[in-house]
């Protein structure tokens, strides 16, 4: 059955249930505003986020890393005892468990918003209409004042992949394997890559990580990166780079991946080379919505198409991808919609959970030597940081660039156990646009904590400022008289 009719009308429509949506909905809600959700299966609202990404591999994370952080004072053999009576299944069930109760808070405040939820998939039919598709229920067309697009981005498919779900898998299937392999060739090392090859390798898989490029995570620093590296090769994780993939095939229940430089046979290959908006078969074309050739949804400062009434957010309208910022994006499109104009943070971290954890904010020391900006690098090992030998952390750095004319940060760049924690003083610091002169001499950090890293880290700056502008002073009184 089909209604070419109005069956109900909103102030504002989103399709798809990520974080850039309830965001949204939970912003126009709070003003008082009608909020429909359009969602393919509203039993389980939250898409990537909730059910096949972040929280569930995070989770998978966390319970490794747990594990595997007591090998320092118990040894290795407990840890690996942890590690073998750990099955697959009980690690799906935490998982499920994690992602059930984030779907069930966010059930429980969109409905103190009163956001409807509509079972369905979305389709703009007109600039101030939108199109449900139901699969029992046919078709129902809601009219709505403003629309956000807010349906999220899946993982890259190449037609020269051969996926099938079980040797040669991507991001949304990796989770859901049956058995461990005994092998994984992960293609990509960038964020997702190497999320994945420290899960898989705390848990005693052989890990291969290749990636046509010659270094890992390629738009962090290269110091903290190269870090991160060696962290991982310290505990088997094997580096191929600089490798351009030539052609893959089976070998039965094998994988065989032919490199230019050799060939490499294992269990389990992981396709994870990017991801790609889902921004095709919602309609936009008809009414005319800018998208750029790559399918990302093109938008201003506060998330506006060319179209005024209709917004997009989230991973839908490409980088940074993150569900930190699709968060705020949803709630700046809704407040705009409204009247109301906030502004994207000037600076906003990315957290990165392998093992031990990567995070930055800020620019790092290429863009900066690019942008020809004079700075100073301050640095605090772990192995310095009496909370960090107490832990046995081998690896670990927080690194802190300063504007050596303001001493204000410009960056933070930290890997080590709980990075994605310690950041945000970076972030505080910066946005207060605070000389790192308050570190060192006003601020006290309770000890023993990785956060005293900081104050390490700005006195190393400082140090280290001092001896340049002591040599700028010798070699200007050494200059002979003209």
């Amino acid at each position: 059955m089909t209604d070419n009719k109005p069956n109900t009308s909103y102030d504002l429509t989103i399709i798809g249930s990520g974080p850039a949506g309830i965001y949204a909905a939970l912003e126009a809600g709070k003003m008082g505003k009608k909020v429909a959700i359009v969602e393919r299966n509203p039993k389980n609202i939250g898409g990537t986020w909730i059910h096949t990404g972040t929280l569930p591999s995070k989770t998978f994370r966390e319970v490794l890393a747990a594990i595997r952080s007591v090998d320092s004072h118990v040894g290795s053999h407990w840890v690996n005892r942890l590690v073998n009576n750990l099955s697959t299944l009980r690690l799906q069930n935490r998982a499920d468990d994690v992602s059930q109760d984030e779907e069930k808070l966010m059930h429980a405040r969109l409905k103190d918003a009163s956001v409807d939820i509509i079972r369905g998939s979305g389709f703009v039919e007109s600039t101030h209409s939108i199109r449900v598709y139901d699969p029992e229920h046919g078709s129902q067309l809601l009219e709505t004042d403003y629309i956000l697009i807010a349906t999220g981005s899946r993982p890259r498919r190449p037609e020269n992949i051969p996926f099938d779900g079980w040797r040669v898998v991507d991001s949304d299937e990796i989770l859901s394997l049956e058995q461990l392999p005994q092998s994984i060739l992960v293609f990509g090392a960038g964020v997702i890559g190497c999320e994945y090859a420290c899960i898989f390798r705390a848990l005693g898989v052989d890990v291969t990580i290749v990636d046509a490029r010659s270094r890992i995570m390629q738009t962090s620093d290269r110091e903290i990166a190269d870090e991160l590296k060696r962290a991982m090769e310290n505990v088997g994780v094997c580096f191929k780079l600089g490798y351009r993939m030539t052609s893959i095939d089976f070998d039965g229940p094998k994988v065989n991946t032919s490199f230019e430089q050799e060939n490499i046979k294992s269990d389990l290959f992981f396709f994870a080379a990017g991801r790609e908006s889902c921004s095709d078969r919602l309609g936009l074309e008809r009414v005319g919505v800018h998208i750029s050739e790559r399918g990302m949804i093109q938008v201003n400062n506060y998330f506006q198409t060319n179209i005024a009434n209709i917004y997009a957010a989230g991973d839908v309208i490409g980088p940074p991808a993150l569900a930190s910022t699709s968060t705020e994006q949803g709630r700046i499109a809704a407040a705009h919609a409204f009247g109301t104009k906030l502004s994207f943070p000037e600076v906003f971290p990315l957290g990165i959970y392998t093992i031990p954890e990567m995070s930055s904010v800020g620019r790092n020391e290429e863009e900066l030597t690019e942008a020809a900006i004079p700075y100073i690098v301050g640095k605090a090992k772990y192995s310095e940081i009496a909370r960090g030998y107490i832990r046995g952390d081998s690896y670990g750095l927080l690194k802190l660039i300063v504007c050596e004319k303001t001493r204000t940060i410009l960056g933070v760049h930290i890997v080590g156990a709980d990075a994605c924690n310690l950041i945000h003083i970076g972030q505080c610091c910066m946005l207060m646009k605070m000389p790192i002169d308050t570190l060192v001499d006003d601020v006290i950090f309770n000890h023993p904590t990785l956060a005293e890293g900081y104050k390490i880290a700005a006195s190393n700056a400082l140090e280290e400022m001092a001896r340049r502008q002591s040599k700028q002073s010798q070699k200007r009184r050494a200059k002979p008289a003209a």
